[in-house]
């Protein structure tokens, strides 16, 4: 993902419903089950499944009734087909042109046998006000047209509104990166040193 851009991951109100009986502020993400799983993981045989639940590994599409080749056509009014991936039978790729300042890009995986999703998430590119209405009022519509909402990077739930999402995007990283690249650099390079203090202590016990 460019620093630019802004992450919404898509999943079924109904779903929500089924599996918490409520709507929740916040869906969990285990951060640091995904650095374990990312840092051992070996893709001789694929992409191995994570052995943890949180937010980005619920089946959440097991019993919605959506059409993924209906949604693919309202997604192809907003971006371009990515170059890549043409020929898959379970994924479809978008991807706009970043020399323009429209580095959107939509994701959709779906099994080919019974169409059903398993992934939908879609980033957007803040750097142009104009494109980042458009392009994130295009696939919120999207979302609320099939009862769908939005969650980012760190599980906070929302509504498919801009309104209620504005503030969320001025806190994003994308935000900060564009306001004060060099300050939001430094900052990075910080965490990522703390990061790594962190993770050798841990590999120390562990061995």
């Amino acid at each position: 993902m460019a620093v630019w851009q802004y992450q919404l991951n898509v999943i079924p109100r109904k779903a929500i419903l089924e599996k918490y009986g409520e709507i929740p502020n916040a869906l969990f993400i285990d951060h640091v089950n995904w650095e374990i799983h990312w840092e051992n993981v070996k893709f001789e045989s694929g992409f191995p499944e994570p052995n943890f639940e949180d937010a980005k590994t619920i089946k959440w599409w097991t019993n919605a009734k959506l059409d993924v080749y209906e949604i693919s056509d309202q997604i192809d009014k907003l971006v371009s087909r990515a170059g890549w991936g043409k020929d898959s039978l379970n994924s479809m790729n978008w991807k706009g042109s970043s020399k323009n300042k429209e580095d959107n890009d939509c994701f959709i995986s779906f099994d080919q046998n019974t169409l059903l999703i398993g992934q939908f998430h879609f980033r957007t590119d803040l750097r142009d006000l104009e494109n980042t209405t458009i392009f994130m009022n295009g696939m919120l519509k999207i979302c609320e047209q099939n009862d769908l909402m939005v969650f980012n990077t760190d599980g906070v739930l929302f509504e498919p509104k801009l309104k209620l999402i504005s503030e969320d995007l001025k806190k994003s990283n994308a935000i900060k990166f564009l306001t004060d690249p060099i300050e939001f650099l430094e900052k990075i390079g910080k965490e990522h040193d703390k990061k790594s203090r962190f993770w050798s202590k841990i590999k120390s016990i562990l061995e």
